[in-house]
């Protein structure tokens, strides 16, 4: 790998300057001729990386040529750790791991600069996205950042954990028991007004949405299990043709009529356009929009449309609030939320069902208001 001597890399966040070969490779053996130094770091049962100024890898143990595969220390000499660790920001610009939009809000970028400047340790956690042949695949990582004064003022030592199965358990607890005992509501007061009413009709009626929520209530539990299924790439299709119009005014009609939503729900759609996809799938996508848009909307009104576009279907949800930009960056990654910890599945889930198993696309703008779309190709799924 060439390595930039700096002064005419661009950055847009932390600086890109890198040292050469000759002058890494000397730091590298400084660090190898301190015998203890290695022999107690490879002990410990996490990555442990040394960083000079630049945020580059002069050291490392054994535990991440074990997570990478490789046999030797030198294919990672000079690296930052985005680059060792194949994050997809990495490599989008020229400056490497550390120089885009995006890295403004890594975790591990943070405490690494925040240790450098305070010479004091940092813990952060860091939400990192690879790519693989198989597609994306995210991790939780606790980082931690110290001034490594044992070896040298001026390197920084990094430790890495992995905490994606702590932290999938988290989410999964809490959204599952959130949303089981939300729509369990719901139902309940359905079966109150029913029991208390003396009007037939409006029994019959009620009926009808105790019924859907039911539905949904069922839907939400197979939605955590098919979430397992879908990282793991075991997720099975179930293909049929549907109305588009009449899932989002199910959909619609169920939030107005069961006090979960917030706001006006306005419905856009001028005609009926068929679909041959996953029902469960997609509905579950476009509620997930809906659910977040209504619950952003400060009781503005939300619409939601569906629409043929080139040769997609797109269903769209809008709401008059702006997401923070520090929010926009991290929208789809997994554990991420804006709604505080144990939540943050509902973008990152949406973006792997729409585009890995609906062959769609999940895109949003947030400039006048907050636009989200679901995008599925006319024939991209067909019936068995």
């Amino acid at each position: 790998m060439d390595y930039f001597t700096g002064e005419m890399v661009e950055t847009q966040f932390a600086p890109a300057v890198r040292l050469t070969d000759e002058i890494i490779f000397r730091q590298a053996e400084h660090i190898r001729q301190q015998k203890l130094i290695p022999d107690l770091f490879n002990i410990i049962p996490y990555i442990v990386i040394v960083l000079n100024k630049e945020r580059q890898i002069i050291y490392s143990n054994n535990s991440l040529f074990e997570a990478l595969g490789i046999e030797s220390q030198e294919k990672l000499l000079g690296l930052r750790p985005g680059e060792a660790l194949d994050c997809v920001y990495s490599r989008k610009t020229q400056g490497g791991c550390g120089t885009t939009e995006s890295c403004s809000v890594c975790g591990a970028v943070l405490a690494i600069l925040e240790s450098q400047k305070t010479k004091a340790p940092v813990t952060k956690e860091c939400l990192l996205t690879t790519k693989s042949k198989s597609g994306a695949k995210c991790f939780e990582l606790s980082v931690y950042a110290a001034p490594a004064g044992v070896i040298d003022d001026e390197y920084t030592l990094f430790i890495v954990r992995d905490i994606s199965e702590e932290k999938r358990r988290q989410v999964f607890e809490k959204i599952f028991f959130h949303d089981l005992l939300n729509t369990s509501g719901a139902l309940k007061g359905f079966m109150q007004i029913m029991r208390d009413s003396i009007n037939l009709n409006e029994v019959q009626e009620l009926s009808t949405y105790a019924d859907e929520a039911v539905d949904i209530l069922i839907d939400e539990i197979n939605s955590q299990r098919d979430l397992i299924a879908a990282e793991n790439g075991e997720l099975k299709l179930n293909v049929s043709s549907f109305s588009a119009k009449d899932l989002i005014t199910k959909l619609v009609e169920f939030y107005q009529n069961n006090d979960t939503a917030f706001c006006p729900i306005q419905i856009k759609c001028e005609e009926d356009l068929i679909i041959t996809s996953d029902i469960v799938l997609v509905r579950r996508i476009v509620n997930n929009m809906l659910k977040n848009a209504v619950e952003a909307s400060r009781k503005d009104t939300v619409s939601i449309s569906v629409q043929k576009k080139d040769n997609n279907i797109e269903f769209s949800v809008h709401n008059r609030q702006v997401i923070p930009r520090e929010v926009q960056l991290q929208l789809f990654k997994r554990s991420y939320s804006s709604k505080g910890t144990g939540r943050g599945l509902g973008t990152y889930s949406m973006k792997l069902l729409g585009e890995k198993y609906l062959k769609g696309y999940v895109k949003f703008s947030s400039k006048a208001g907050t636009t989200f779309i679901f995008g599925l190709p006319v024939n991209s799924l067909t019936l068995s």
